[in-house]
């Protein structure tokens, strides 16, 4: 399910990518597998961590992180996803997708 979340997000926005040292390089959207059995897949976006170096404060950051997961939502939705939405404190997603098999609801 991750790998079909990451794929439909990359037909519009780029992945984030991160350095050796695990810290954000370029900002981009972040896809990992959520709980075990809960066919669902977390969904974020990740910006290099404000520094004078990168002239980005806290605030730039954080109303980017909320302007790009609400587009990320909007496109999952089109497609015929489930998302909910996380808890305010940090922008992210969880998504599902219902899967029929013969006729039956295998997930919802």
């Amino acid at each position: 399910m991750t790998a079909a979340v990451t794929a439909l997000l990359l037909t519009r926005h780029p992945t984030a990518t991160f350095d050796t040292t695990g810290a954000v390089a370029t900002a981009g959207f972040l896809c990992s597998p959520g709980a075990p059995g809960s066919a669902q897949t977390r969904v974020c976006h990740r910006a290099p961590f404000p520094s004078v170096f990168n002239g980005r404060s806290f605030t730039d950051i954080e109303a980017e992180e909320y302007v790009l997961v609400a587009a990320y939502a909007d496109l999952l939705r089109d497609d015929g996803w489930t998302v909910t939405e996380l808890p305010p404190d940090r922008p992210g997603l969880l998504v599902s997708k219902n899967t029929f098999a013969a006729g039956e609801l295998l997930h919802g």
